[in-house]
């Protein structure tokens, strides 16, 4: 398929969820995880622009879709062991995932959930699942991930209005990814921050 082929099918895509109002942005969040190519970012702003009092309801519903397809990719982890992440995913990625789980756990699955990282998220998911990431600690850095993300965006949709309808994916991402940026600095920073007792929270 050629690129302005497939950028024909992420726009009616797109609008096809965007048609369908709350129970779209909770589908195709919900369906991204498993490679369908239209971002619910997509489909998230335009509608808080169109109903900005429903945005946060909106984030809400991103928030569910997407972290629930993210438990069934934690459950398939978990129950099909590393053959799954090698059967998806490069081994290097694996490695990479294995070691950046096993050391940061809680931190590196929140900044996967709100970064745009092509299939990071994804990977991620699968990897806490066979590495052995606590439930709990799964579940609550995708809620705090993909909610502050999403948050972000319903929050950007409803001070800039028609404006931020017009974003391009990429120049939607180039904010996020600066907001990223600055989390995982402040992270890395945080020794110099926090007392000792904190940090060890």
């Amino acid at each position: 398929m050629s690129l302005p082929a497939l950028l024909d099918g992420i726009r009616l895509s797109r609008e096809f969820f965007v048609s369908l109002g709350p129970l779209g942005v909770f589908a195709v969040a919900f369906l991204e995880f498993f490679l369908l190519p239209v971002p619910p970012d997509l489909v998230l702003i335009p509608l808080t622009v169109i109903s900005p009092a429903l945005g946060p309801i909106y984030a809400a519903l991103a928030t569910a879709g997407s972290v629930s397809a993210g438990l069934v990719g934690y459950t398939v982890g978990r129950t099909g062991g590393r053959r799954v992440l090698e059967s998806r995913f490069s081994s290097e990625r694996v490695a990479g995932a294995e070691a950046y789980v096993r050391e940061h756990g809680f931190a590196v699955l929140f900044v996967g959930a709100f970064a745009p990282i092509p299939e990071g998220y994804e990977l991620l998911s699968i990897a806490a699942g066979v590495f052995g990431l606590r439930p709990r600690t799964y579940l609550l850095a995708s809620i705090v991930g993909r909610g502050g993300r999403y948050v972000l965006e319903a929050g950007l949709a409803i001070v800039a209005g028609g404006a931020a309808r017009s974003l391009t994916e990429i120049e939607l991402y180039a904010i996020i990814g600066v907001v990223s940026v600055i989390i995982v600095g402040a992270y890395l920073l945080r020794d110099r921050w926090l007392p000792e007792e904190l940090d060890a929270l």
